[in-house]
């Protein structure tokens, strides 16, 4: 329901960046809100903020949780907006009337031709979100739980332009469901899953689920001009698998080119060389990466050091741009979102914000004291005068 394959370069673009700690949008998870975020067509929105290196947090707002581009879904509310009664009552009367697009109706109805209703769930995995409401949910609650969820996989190729936080929130929840139905000798037991998902957001996956591991498998698709082998393809796929499950236990088949690395214990591809250095197939995009001894790490192989950022990147790469870690702090091994010094962050920003505002009224104090009533002002009291004088006389 988010945005399309065809826009993967984008978002490996995006990803990219959002490495490397530059401005971009951030979704903001709360365990338990105060308040339930408003609802559009796809169900409850996602609460977003404008985030920039080295400034303050703007004002936050809620989207749609799906729909990456307005067009889709034109959803948009300031989180401290106030509607009235009959926006709010206009607002579910949309939502109401507003459905998907043709095509994924129709998709929607082709598996519910093939399923029935006890084994099929119109459902958003952004937002957590039956569409056919509580029915639903506990149709999934019973189906992950059959049998004390003994052989239940999770299985989930979401949109490449979908957000890695709400999806990871929503799997925590099938989690927990499934969870619900095992014993407590099984408690540590963890439900397996299969993730499909591009190479490059292997560090946020891993920051929500460590015992993930991305496996060497290159997903393509049959129906897809891009994303398939042969000549239209791309000649590495980007797509991975995320799981779980010990790769030592999943064999990938060699006449598609992968082999076991005896050292790793779990296949890799043939192109993926083991590195004596750091003990491990490296490479993640399908390429044989090289070992920078200055960065002490294998690196891809159109990348060089650069004695002025002191680290590996593209040769053309600009010094001057964000560096990875922490907007707040500058740390490497966290983000902004989980910095520890995100609540003293904010404390000096509320002050910095106040100072500014105490000034900026001071001066428009001084400004009005020190000058006189500007012609637009005169004006407007001459032509009132001019009014009540005309009233009196006639």
């Amino acid at each position: 329901m988010a945005a399309l394959r065809d826009q993967l370069g984008a978002v490996e673009a995006e990803g990219s960046t959002s490495q490397q700690g530059s401005s971009g949008v951030e979704v903001v998870l709360h365990s338990d809100p105060a308040t339930p975020a408003p609802l559009c067509p796809h169900g409850p929105t996602l609460l977003f903020v404008k985030v920039s290196q080295g400034k303050e947090e703007t004002r936050r707002f809620y989207a749609c949780s799906a729909c990456r581009d307005r067009k889709d879904c034109s959803f948009f509310q300031w989180e401290d907006e106030k509607l009235s009664g009959a926006r709010l009552a206009a607002r579910e009367a949309h939502n109401r009337r507003c459905q998907p697009p043709l095509s994924r109706t129709k998709c929607v109805e082709r598996y519910s031709q093939f399923y029935l209703e006890d084994s099929f769930c119109h459902y958003n995995m952004f937002n957590h979100h039956f569409f056919d409401g509580k029915a639903a949910l506990e149709i999934c609650r019973t189906f992950l739980q059959e049998d004390k969820g003994e052989g239940v996989i999770m299985v989930t190729d979401p949109p490449f332009g979908g957000l890695v936080e709400p999806l990871a929130v929503t799997f925590k929840k099938l989690i927990a469901m499934w969870k619900e139905g095992q014993s407590q000798d099984n408690n540590q037991k963890e439900l397996p899953i299969f993730w499909i998902f591009p190479y490059f957001f292997e560090s946020r996956i891993c920051q929500f689920f460590p015992s993930f591991c991305m496996l060497d498998y290159q997903v393509d698709y049959d129906n897809h001009a891009l994303y398939k082998h042969g000549k239209t393809g791309r000649k590495q796929s980007p797509v991975r698998i995320f799981t779980n499950i010990p790769p030592n236990k999943i064999i990938l088949p060699v006449e598609e080119g992968y082999r076991f690395c005896p050292l790793c214990q779990r296949y890799v591809s043939l192109e993926n060389q083991h590195c004596e250095h750091c003990n491990s197939c490296t490479s993640k995009d399908g390429r044989k990466w090289n070992h920078c001894f200055l960065c002490k790490k294998c690196v891809k192989p159109s990348w060089i050091h650069c004695s002025i950022c002191n680290h590996c990147a593209l040769p053309d790469h600009s010094c001057e741009g964000p560096k990875d870690g922490c907007f707040i702090c500058g740390e490497l091994d966290h983000k902004r979102g989980t910095c520890p010094n995100i609540s003293a962050s904010k404390k000096a920003n509320k002050a910095v914000r106040k100072q500014k505002q105490r000034k900026s009224n001071k001066m428009k104090m001084e400004t009005t004291k020190g000058q006189p009533m500007n012609h637009t002002s005169v004006t407007r009291k001459k032509k009132r005068r001019e009014r009540a004088h005309q009233y009196l006389c006639s």
